[in-house]
């Protein structure tokens, strides 16, 4: 048996987010467990679905939420939006709990987050608390979410870690690659906001290059139609084998992001792109927080939101694909891996 366990306490739960946390307690024989705190409306989906699986997992989140009631001393990585109005019902639960607060987000100044619903002057200010004085130490994804947090609230800055996202271990297989020239992948979400239209657009247009779809959304149906016009398209549905998908990815010269901010939501890292450079992809995505933190001028390529366009002409035109810039990538992706993003993870140990 676990001497000690750890809970990551998230709405939804995103274990390829703990890779490196999970590597860094397996060395210490503690063991990782997710919980949810959106117990109810999943409950009432569950029994609307018929959905028993889901239904059971929610009775276990339930006795979890109860049990820390009356308990104490549990260690809860707790992963919430920034400014929802959940905070104030679950301080009730973590009261008497050790809390390490998980995000990316990159904006603290209030005028650009996903939860805008419910927000109140209470709101604000039991956010304010959280952060200065309840919780034990934050993991923020990215430099520029620990730059906010210190420049907004009053936190001393060791009580901060950036801990980006890991690669799991699949993706750095060594696999001898067989790209095709021009040829490009598209991984994730199939909605607006990930800029499918603008993809479709170019690759309608130049036959001479190629890509590769992988994913499932609302814009699916759209993706299948271009994919039976056009030669050059490819769809595949959503696939969770991370084997193949590495297999996939070392038959392509470059991965692409197309994300487009709205008022709620931008690309906060790209766990994708780490994933493919593992395989000697180029990245290309837009100048977001995320990929502006991970792609530099020798590994890939960063455009304005808006012109991707004009970025894929460019590469598009390029006589040749770059190795020297593939092998760097490649070379870069080693410092996400689990064993070495574990040790900014370790003021959960404390």
């Amino acid at each position: 048996m676990p001497k000690q366990t750890v809970y990551i306490l998230h709405k939804n739960g995103a274990d390829s987010h703990y890779t490196a946390l999970q590597f860094l307690l397996q060395q210490e024989h503690i063991h990782l467990e997710y919980r949810e705190f959106s117990v109810l409306s999943k409950l009432v989906k569950s029994l609307t679905k018929f959905n028993f699986k889901l239904f059971r997992k929610q009775l276990t989140n339930a006795a979890f939420m109860i049990g820390l009631l009356f308990s104490k001393d549990k260690k809860i990585v707790l992963g919430i939006a920034p400014f929802d109005s959940k905070l104030v019902s679950l301080l009730s639960y973590l009261d008497k709990h050790q809390v390490y607060y998980h995000t990316s987000w990159t904006f603290w100044d209030k005028n650009f987050h996903p939860k805008t619903k419910n927000n109140s002057p209470k709101v604000f200010a039991t956010w304010k608390s959280f952060l200065e004085d309840k919780v034990t130490h934050i993991f923020a994804v990215t430099q520029q979410s620990k730059s906010q947090l210190l420049e907004k609230y009053t936190i001393k800055d060791n009580n901060i870690s950036v801990v980006c996202h890991a690669i799991d271990k699949a993706f750095t297989q060594d696999i001898e690659p067989n790209r095709t020239r021009h040829s490009f992948i598209y991984l994730g979400r199939l909605v607006p906001q990930k800029g499918i239209d603008e993809i479709l657009q170019f690759f309608s247009n130049h036959p001479k290059c190629s890509i590769t779809i992988v994913g499932k959304g609302p814009q699916q149906q759209l993706v299948e139609e271009h994919a039976k016009e056009h030669d050059n398209i490819n769809y595949i549905k959503h696939t969770s084998n991370k084997t193949a998908l590495a297999k996939l990815l070392s038959t392509h010269e470059y991965v692409l992001l197309n994300s487009k901010r709205n008022r709620k939501w931008e690309e906060l890292f790209g766990l994708i792109i780490i994933e493919s450079m593992a395989q000697g992809l180029i990245p290309i995505a837009p100048n977001h927080s995320g990929p502006n933190e991970i792609i530099t001028k020798d590994i890939g390529y960063i455009f304005n939101e808006g012109h991707i366009i004009p970025m894929l002409e460019q590469v598009a035109g390029l006589d040749r694909f770059n190795e020297e810039m593939s092998q760097q990538a490649k070379k870069k992706s080693v410092f996400y891996l689990p064993e070495n993003i574990a040790k900014y993870w370790q003021a959960i140990l404390d």
